[in-house]
């Protein structure tokens, strides 16, 4: 796999264009692969905090030729790209630092197993998680299903309820409208997931990082990023 640095031109009208309407970013990012399929493609906008210009990170099958973005518009760039190659391991048990910005949602309306079975199949509605136990709920049980875990636990309350205290913190982003011409505009709610993982299952945890996680991968959503975890 490859993963790209690019520092975006926030006074340039394109970036700008692309970085309000997540569509628009998804074209122009697909202009920097060969004509042939490009492979799964993943990418964050990752603002930075302190106003300096946001930066695209972006993982890729196949290395990505950036020199058509700069024949396109040379004033989309404010650097060089960063493109470098590599190929995670981990061993088991492994603590890592995470960041992952996730479209949480379910599926309600679905056919059931035996319906899909019988040939009678109808793709449900999705259907936002917007509290926050949810959405921690929707990472832990995405943990299970692809080789990691998040340290902590539920407390449970005197009232019946459960409170989290997990090494992870949750910041809503809000909702997200991404259009294309032709098709009606869709909703995504945008939540930025950041805090410790260890690693269960290596080999599925591999999978995971290249396939990302959760739906609306080709809006912004799904990237795993993954960091050694100091001390």
């Amino acid at each position: 796999m490859y993963l790209s640095k690019l520092v975006l031109n926030a006074r340039d009208r394109q970036a700008r264009c692309d970085l309000a309407q997540p569509y628009e970013m998804h074209r122009t990012l697909w202009r920097g692969f060969p004509d042939t399929e490009p492979g799964r493609v993943l990418f964050r906008v990752d603002a930075d905090r302190f106003g300096a210009d946001p930066v695209i990170l972006v993982q890729s099958d196949l290395r990505p030729r950036w020199e058509r973005l700069h024949q396109v518009n040379p004033r989309y760039l404010l650097a060089p790209p960063d493109c470098k190659e590599f190929q995670p391991s981990f061993p088991p048990g492994q603590r890592l630092r995470f960041r992952l910005r996730a479209n949480p949602t379910k599926k309600a309306g679905s056919s059931s197993k035996e319906d899909r079975m019988a040939g009678k199949k109808e793709n449900g509605q999705r259907i936002a998680f917007l509290r926050e136990e949810e959405q921690l709920a929707w990472l832990l049980r995405k943990g299970e299903q692809g080789g990691f875990r998040v340290p902590g636990h539920w407390m449970q309350e005197k009232d019946g309820r459960k409170l989290p205290n997990f090494r992870v913190q949750l910041i809503p982003e809000g909702w997200v409208h991404c259009s294309k011409n032709g098709y009606t505009e869709g909703r995504f709610f945008a939540v930025r997931f950041e805090g410790l993982l260890d690693v269960t299952e290596p080999a599925q945890l591999q999978q995971t990082l290249a396939d990302g996680i959760g739906p609306a991968k080709g809006f912004g959503f799904g990237l795993l990023s993954l960091a050694r975890a100091e001390g």
